[in-house]
């Protein structure tokens, strides 16, 4: 039992799992009232693992439905609140240790569910995509997931799930892309099967076209997918919610192939994103790739328009359910933002978005070299008071005690045809001894 007093059954459905079923079950042990694994056919040691564990083991014959083996899994806790999280998904240890005041204060305000973080990791353990997800909810008979795949919690009633936010303050990783290629190839033909079922009995389902859309794009099948994204936005309502993101990565996969297609496929691109923006005008994601596609095209005033509307949603509207690329690509605005404003000669923006690139990363040479060209139009053949002015602005981003760091800031003054202010630099950082040892 947690310590709010309200007992929280974790539970899962599972298959061939034995990689990660004991991670999957230590985790949240510490906090949880039982543990629940639903075996759908496993072949491999997994049911032995769970059960070496102490979680309790029942069996679901598989039947394509993932909503029907969750809802199994649903029916055999017994706690108050549940965390229905997949084998291959964890929480870090100190999100397991908020999550129960998150639960208490749910059960103050009434709440259904909890809205967290989800971070998709590549190959590297490194975060490629971000979104939502409801994972921790009330155990209420009214409350169940639909759909064979893709599943969704609903409440049978029809009415709205009322859900707590914690997407900033909490996070469920997920490891599902780590597979090797060919398990994520037969997964996907097992999605679209799935789903193909799901749009025979519901023809008009745009949600689930965009699925099929998502399965298509991930196996290389570009033109089918672009065919299925269309589709999906064809059959949308005239009206969608704020935080649809579902719609929302439908129009950002199109606006995505769009862009990077063919010159033919550019005017669609651009009727695709006023229709998007029509629809869901609190969609960062939108002006993002718009902004990134004219400033490949070289069409940097249109790119800091657009990027800047992006930022500005962005800091609106948050990222709940909505700017999922731009929100795990932020550096790569800041950095589209520098060298478009620099070729716009904005150079006030020029340096406050490089400035504020560098307090992140301050090692990108492309970015501080457009920095050092902002401050010395003349290639650093400027006055002594003017070079020690830009040496002030450089000392607030780098550690002149650091080798590396003097050495990069020299190299940047090179690479950025300002020569001049590079020996001035050598000269001011660097002792003669050092120079001759470092041949500069």
């Amino acid at each position: 039992m947690s310590k709010t007093g309200t007992r929280i059954s974790q539970c899962m459905i599972v298959k061939n799992e034995e990689k990660n079923i004991e991670r999957a079950l230590s985790w949240g042990k510490s906090i949880m009232y039982e543990q629940i694994v639903v075996d759908t056919g496993s072949t491999d040691r997994t049911v032995e693992l769970a059960r070496k564990m102490g979680a309790k083991v029942c069996e679901f014959p598989w039947i394509d439905d993932f909503s029907a083996a969750k809802n199994y899994a649903i029916e055999q806790c017994a706690g108050d609140w549940i965390a229905l999280l997949d084998a291959d998904e964890y929480m870090m240890p100190e999100d397991v240790k908020k999550l129960p005041g998150y639960i208490k204060e749910m059960n103050r305000r009434n709440l259904d569910g909890l809205s967290t973080g989800w971070q998709q990791l590549d190959g590297e353990g490194k975060i490629f995509s971000s979104g939502t997800q409801v994972r921790v909810f009330r155990n209420l008979p009214d409350i169940r997931y639909r759909r064979r795949i893709h599943e969704q919690l609903e409440c049978k009633s029809g009415r709205e799930l009322r859900l707590g936010d914690a997407v900033k303050e909490l996070s469920i990783f997920h490891t599902g892309y780590q597979g090797q290629a060919f398990e994520q190839k037969k997964k996907s033909g097992r999605n679209r099967k799935l789903i193909l079922e799901e749009l025979k009995n519901n023809p008009e389902d745009y949600e689930m076209m965009g699925y099929m859309g998502d399965d298509c794009q991930s196996d290389g099948d570009k033109e089918e997918a672009v065919m299925w994204f269309r589709r999906a936005i064809e059959h949308m309502p005239s009206k969608l919610q704020d935080y649809d993101q579902r719609s929302a990565v439908t129009f950002t996969s199109l606006l995505m192939l769009l862009t990077d297609g063919e010159e033919s496929l550019w005017r669609e691109a651009e009727e695709v994103y006023h229709k998007a923006v029509k629809l869901l005008p609190q969609e960062a994601d939108f002006d993002y790739i718009m902004g990134h596609f004219y400033a490949v095209r070289g069409e940097a005033e249109k790119a800091v328009f657009h990027l800047e509307t992006a930022m500005e949603k962005l800091n609106k509207y948050g990222c709940n359910n909505k700017a999922l690329h731009m929100a795990a690509n932020l550096l790569d605005v800041y950095d589209l933002l520098v060298r478009c404003c620099h070729m716009t000669g904005q150079n006030e923006k020029c340096l406050t978005y490089g400035v504020t690139y560098l307090k992140y990363e301050k090692f990108n040479m492309a970015v501080l070299s457009l920095i050092l060209k902002t401050l010395l139009p003349g290639g650093g053949n400027n006055s002594a008071q003017e070079n020690q002015a830009v040496l002030g602005f450089l000392s607030k981003l780098y550690d002149f005690s650091s080798l590396k760091d003097r050495l990069f800031l020299v190299k940047a003054a090179q690479m950025s045809d300002c020569q001049i202010f590079g020996t001035y630099l050598s000269s001011v950082l660097f002792t003669s001894d050092e120079r001759k040892q470092l041949g500069l």
